[in-house]
């Protein structure tokens, strides 16, 4: 040991002070984790400072003595079998288990530091763990205790970081992994080879831990210079774990897109910049995240009692104009919501989510004030967060059903078509109706996906079951008036279409008197493609809504359905009597084909097909069923 080379060591020595440095300067990430690289830093740097001094003293053993040549080896053993330990209890931190709550893992790490300590310290009697004759260090076999210690750190460190990998929000599993095996490696040369490169390797991995995991620049918004949405999740995942309670007051500026657009982007990230620095301040201490383009959470472990007065606070402070770089004052205005965890929220989801609902909720009712979200009825959001999930799991599994509702044609005496229903089973909530996950799917864009699937299911349907080989003409679909301002929807539709070899004429879009009200222009663009491409289209619930006779002469519909509370209130007055034969025979007028929806009785059978309807849709002849009840129902007529 006298005879190594300490270049290796001195290059350590040199690159821990520079990441101490690099991390000192940088904002401090308030995470045990981080807390923990701080002491395996240190750690490292002693323990390759300590292998310089003791290689210096076996050179100099006749100036230091022999006590002072084995107490600095014994410092220098310790301090480089401790760095494993510090190391993995890093890991462990990382991977969000808390080693100080678990007994077991608490009880192994204090167990791993007692058995090196007592090995190293009895040394000095036994010269079990190294010898030091005539100034030679040596090796002896109770260092096989520290090895099989170290070992075993080692191995909970490589299952730890392939099992928790999901866990580490930053950290890459790969460069990682492959730096530890090298540390291994040159571990194993530094005992049999003499070649001391083994600090050099734990700096790389410190380095390494430094660049993916604790650098501040990625968890830090450039804008605000505040910790940005990435970092978030991260934090309150171990607030969360700690079951310490703490507050969030989600700040929401309003209508911040009319500053960007009338001063500039760059004034705009100057007030932004100073929001930011502004709730750092604040009395409660808390640590602030930028969330969005225009939305800060502050979140408070002080004074959680205090949250509203902390709102008030900045909503005051919102009263008061902020001052641009030109020197003008500007007006903001910001709506805030906070909350209590665990109280109102016991996870980081179920906290985004209602503070996601409390926040647009307040900019539509409340805009400029202040809410707490104990006080909103929270029950329809978990519900409807609930269906979502559902949702999202059907289309992932693929699951979604399409039911099938025979139209009775009265000049024919068949059923000559049949409205396509998507129906939802989820495991938890059972059967969850359409009129409560269609508008969920609508809000949250997943009706997209959800539409094209329904769309190829109906395809294939048709396709296997030769509906053309039966008096089946077309099947009815709904189409979301989402799905139509999406660019390029109609070359999807019928590209699905051409996937499985039906004909355009096989395909009804139905649309809501709604999609009318509202069709822009790409709206009435695919329709148009749709249209030329042989696409024939119903205007469903007809009188439920705010369309009029200008629509059905500008839009392209052949199919007419009237809404069946319409049809069930025509039995009940005589003047709903009257306006429905008057609509119908207005409809008939112009050409255009009837759908009578909700007929349930005989009577309203015969009533219906004599006032002039041309097809017929309800439970007097079935509910909607599934395909192969539908294609028996079909077989029957």
């Amino acid at each position: 040991m006298a005879n190594w080379n300490l270049s290796f060591d001195y290059a350590s020595v040199f690159f821990l002070l520079l990441i101490l440095v690099w991390y000192l300067n940088e904002k401090m990430v308030p995470l045990r984790s981080h807390r923990a690289f701080l002491v395996l830093l240190i750690n490292d740097l002693l323990s390759a400072t300590l292998e310089i001094v003791a290689t210096w003293t076996l050179r100099n053993i006749e100036v230091v003595g022999y006590n002072g040549a084995f107490f600095t080896l014994t410092l220098s053993n310790l301090a480089v079998n401790i760095t494993c330990v510090t190391f993995t209890f890093y890991i462990l931190q990382l991977a969000h288990i808390d080693v100080l709550k678990n007994k077991i893992q608490h009880s192994l790490f204090i167990a791993a530091i007692a058995i090196e300590v007592i090995v190293l310290a009895v040394n000095y009697f036994t010269h079990w763990a190294f010898t030091l004759e005539d100034g030679v260090y040596r090796v002896s076999y109770a260092s096989l205790i520290l090895y099989a210690v170290d070992a075993v750190m080692f191995m909970i460190c490589i299952v730890t970081i392939i099992r928790f990998r999901k866990n580490f929000q930053f950290l890459r599993p790969a460069p990682l992994l492959f730096t530890m095996v090298f540390c291994v490696i040159m571990a194993t040369l530094q005992l049999t080879a003499y070649v001391p490169m083994l600090h050099l390797m734990i700096t790389s991995v410190c380095l390494t831990l430094f660049h993916y995991q604790q650098n501040a620049g990625t968890v830090t918004d450039m804008v605000t210079k505040q910790f940005n949405r990435r970092f978030l999740r991260e934090y309150l995942f171990s607030r969360f774990s700690d079951g310490k309670p703490f507050g969030v007051v989600a700040v929401a500026m309003d209508d911040f897109k009319f500053i960007n657009r009338t001063y500039g982007a760059e004034t705009g990230d100057s007030l932004l910049y100073q929001v930011g620095e502004y709730l750092g301040k604040i009395r409660s201490h808390g640590i602030v995240f930028r969330l969005g383009s225009d939305q800060f959470y502050l979140v408070v472990d002080r004074q959680i009692s205090q949250l509203s007065f902390v709102a008030e606070e900045i909503r005051a402070r919102f009263h008061e104009p902020w001052n641009t770089q030109t020197g003008n004052s500007i007006m903001m205005s910001a709506s805030l919501c906070y909350i209590e965890c665990p109280k109102d929220a016991d996870s980081y989801d179920s906290m985004i989510d209602t503070l996601d609902y409390s926040v647009s909720f307040a900019k539509k009712n409340k805009k400029g004030g202040i809410i707490y979200v104990g006080d909103l009825d929270l029950s329809k959001l978990r519900q409807e967060k609930a269906i979502e999930k559902a949702v999202k799991l059907a289309i992932d599994r693929d699951t979604l059903q399409v039911y099938y509702q025979p139209i009775f044609s009265v000049e024919q005496g068949v059923y000559n078509s049949a409205e396509a229903l998507v129906r939802l089973q989820d495991e938890t909530l059972g059967w969850i109706s359409p009129e409560d996950f269609i508008p969920i799917a609508e809000k949250n864009g997943m009706i997209v996906e959800m539409g094209e699937m329904i769309l190829a299911k109906v395809c294939r349907f048709i396709r296997d079951f030769h509906l053309s080989d039966t008096t089946i003409q077309y099947i009815e679909v709904n189409i979301s008036p989402i799905q139509l301002r999406q660019p390029g929807f109609a070359g999807r539709f019928l590209q699905i279409l051409g996937d499985y070899s039906v004909r355009p004429e096989q395909i009804n879009i139905e649309i809501t008197e709604m999609t009318a009200v509202n069709s822009s222009v790409i709206v009435q663009q695919n329709i148009r493609e749709l249209v030329e491409a042989g696409i024939t289209f119903s205007l469903d619930d007809y009188g439920s809504g705010n369309a009029n006779i200008d629509y059905i002469n500008h839009m392209p519909f052949k199919l007419i359905k009237i809404d069946k509370y319409i049809i069930w209130d025509s039995f009940k007055s005589q003047k709903a009597g009257i306006t429905l034969s008057y609509t119908i025979g207005m409809l008939n007028a112009l050409e255009l084909c009837i759908v009578a929806e909700g007929v349930e009785t005989e009577e309203m059978r015969e009533h219906l097909a004599k006032v002039g309807c041309h097809y017929l849709q309800g439970w007097y002849y079935s509910k909607a069923v599934p395909e192969q009840e539908f294609i028996q129902l079909v077989a029957a007529q």
